[in-house]
């Protein structure tokens, strides 16, 4: 009984692990990092060709990393999702340690998007800096006064 019924967990875990980036995909988004902004203002910044390039490269290299992060940890939430459907079943250490798991790729992300920041601050200016941080807020205000105006119609 006990081996009929692990069989079924773990068969389920399977299907749901094969199937689960295939049925996500859809809904997938490429992750973002704060380069990507960066690269949006290139004139702007007057960004040199050399400095794009190596902020281009540097953003590909972190985005892939958080695409392979980002689908570990949706494949934790599946199998925690699994784990958690049946609680007469469950087995409470494999959930607990799936449940880090998960935590530890968000974490990895977050980690990642830090990474792109810091390494961005390495190829640009202090000028180039300076004049980002001032079109980031003035960005930032325009989305905060259309949000407000859309709350009033």
């Amino acid at each position: 009984m006990f081996r009929k019924l692990s069989f079924l967990v773990l068969a389920a875990i399977l299907v749901s692990t094969i199937a689960a980036p295939g049925i996500s995909f859809a809904d997938y988004k490429i992750p973002q990092t704060a380069i990507n902004k960066i690269l949006e203002y290139k004139t702007s910044l007057e960004l040199t060709d050399s400095q794009y390039k190596k902020l281009g490269t540097i953003n590909n290299v972190i985005i892939e990393k958080m695409i392979q992060v980002k689908a570990q940890a949706e494949i934790r939430k599946t199998e925690i999702d699994n784990f958690t459907a049946d609680w007469t079943v469950m087995n409470g250490t494999a959930v607990e340690y799936t449940i880090k798991e998960y935590y530890q790729f968000l974490a990895e992300l977050k980690s990642l998007e830090l990474e792109a920041i810091m390494k961005a601050k390495a190829v640009m200016t202090r000028e180039q800096l300076k004049k980002y941080a001032d079109l980031a807020d003035i960005e930032s205000m325009i989305i905060k006064v259309d949000t407000e105006l859309a709350k009033i119609d």
